[in-house]
Order: C-alpha cells, then sequence, then structure tokens
C-alpha cells in the first residue's frame, strides 16, 4: 500500500526546501568564488524558478477549481491554461534576457539557481520512493 501526503504538506514542505536549497546553493557558490555576484546570480535565478512553480502552481489549481465547480469546460479551461503558460514562458525568456545583458548576473550560477527547482524535485521524488518502499518492507 503506498502512502500519500497531504497535498499541502507536501507542497509546503517543497516550498521550505526549496528555498533551503536555494540559499545553500547561493552560500557555496559565493563561498568557492569569493564574489557576490556569483551568490546574487544564483538567488535570482532561484527566484525567477521558484516565481515561475508559483505561478505554475496557482494556475493549475485555478483551473481545476474551475472545471470541478462547472465554471469552465474542460477545453475552454485547458485553452487560458496554455495561453497563460506560454506568456509566463515569453515573460520568463525577456527577463532573463534583461537580467543577462545587464551584466551583473553570471550564466552558469543563473543556470544553478534556476535548476534549484529540479534538483529539489527530484529529492522529493526520491524521499516518497524510500519511504513508500519501506513502508511495503515493513508490511510485508
Amino acid at each position: 500500500m503506498f502512502r500519500i501526503e497531504n497535498n499541502e504538506r507536501f507542497l509546503k514542505r517543497f516550498k521550505y526546501g526549496s528555498v533551503g536549497l536555494l540559499f545553500f546553493f547561493a552560500l557555496v557558490f559565493f563561498l568557492v568564488t569569493g564574489r557576490w555576484e556569483e551568490g546574487l546570480s544564483v538567488l535570482v535565478g532561484g527566484a525567477i524558478a521558484f516565481l515561475n512553480f508559483q505561478s505554475l502552481h496557482h494556475d493549475v489549481r485555478g483551473v481545476a477549481q474551475s472545471v470541478a465547480l462547472g465554471h469552465q469546460t474542460a477545453q475552454r479551461a485547458t485553452r487560458v491554461y496554455l495561453f497563460k503558460y506560454y506568456l509566463r514562458l515569453i515573460a520568463t525568456a525577456i527577463v532573463l534576457y534583461f537580467v543577462i545583458k545587464v551584466q551583473i548576473i553570471q550564466p552558469l550560477p543563473l543556470l544553478v539557481g534556476i535548476s534549484v527547482i529540479l534538483v529539489n524535485i527530484l529529492l522529493c521524488f526520491f524521499r516518497e520512493v524510500g519511504r513508500n518502499f519501506w513502508l511495503k518492507f515493513k508490511e510485508g
């Protein structure tokens, strides 16, 4: 039997874990290079990724609620969601262009900061797989 954790608790822990990893990577980049621009680049990349994740979470929740309550059809909600998704993608590309163009932010640490969300997703996945494996092992 798989144990599924409460979604709100999981998302809360996921968000705190992402912020913790973000500050950890920023500190590591600052300590290794000795330049504040490197740590700031990680923080800016992580902030962009975190804001995108928050926006995506908000949009998905809104689509699911509007369809469940019957305010929109699934097709219309999907079209609205995809429109918002592509707007967010274009806005992110514009922000990244200007952030790199200003040259205060370094590209490599920026990519590391953006990757924090993906790293945390992998860590949460392995944690849940390990937890479910352990529960299965204890059952029999």
